[in-house]
């Protein structure tokens, strides 16, 4: 369990850093501000999408059958693939986005681990600014042609969907205005879903 991971034993092998909001808030203002493209795909089943850890205490699983099965009741199978459930699982994700995302040109947003930006050039004319939070990603691009490209090129490595336009993310939903003027976002969405799960009476407005 978390709460009893230490660091320098087991600690290493299942932290997996997330991109604070601030720098969602930073992505979605950017956008809005230079009237990007902002788009979003989602990751399905992501975990099992990962490559294991090469090395560490939670790199090797092993699991008996349950009880009916015809194997020997002394057989352990090792897991093949991160699963939900293991500790370091989540690092397992983390780690295999991060090196596809290098072999694409991509370099981590300064302090951010999660937040990746390819500049332009190369395999993609435009600037693209990608972040991911576990299983959801959340990319802009000034280009559609350009974004439209990264899009098949993550979901042809990653099973997942293309949710095109951003409308909410994580709880936010985005308004855009890009005939009119620049696009804003609030958190109605989330307040909404937050007061009808603990029935409470008020509606945000």
């Amino acid at each position: 369990m978390g709460n009893r991971m230490k660091e320098g034993e087991d600690y290493e092998d299942a932290f997996a850093p997330v991109q604070h909001a601030t720098s969602e808030q930073v992505i979605i203002s950017i956008e809005a501000a230079n009237d990007l493209e902002l788009h979003s795909c989602d990751l399905a089943q992501a975990f099992i999408q990962a490559n294991k850890l090469d090395e560490g205490i939670n790199c090797r699983v092993f699991i008996t059958l349950p009880k009916g099965s015809d194997e020997d009741p002394d057989t352990v199978f090792e897991v093949l693939r991160p699963l939900y459930g293991i500790p370091s699982s989540a690092r397992a994700l983390h780690l295999t986005l991060t090196k596809w995302f290098k072999l694409q040109g991509f370099k981590t947003a300064g302090f951010e681990d999660s937040i990746w930006v390819c500049k332009a050039g190369g395999d993609y004319e435009d600037r693209l600014i990608v972040s991911a939070h576990i299983d959801e990603t959340l990319m802009a691009c000034k280009s559609s042609a350009t974004l439209e490209k990264f899009k098949t090129m993550f979901l042809t490595r990653f099973e997942g969907t293309n949710e095109g336009p951003v409308s909410t993310y994580l709880g936010t939903e985005l308004i855009s205005y890009r005939v009119t003027g620049p696009s804003r976002s609030n958190n109605l969405c989330m307040s909404r879903r937050f007061c009808k799960h603990t029935e409470h009476g008020t509606s945000p407005q």
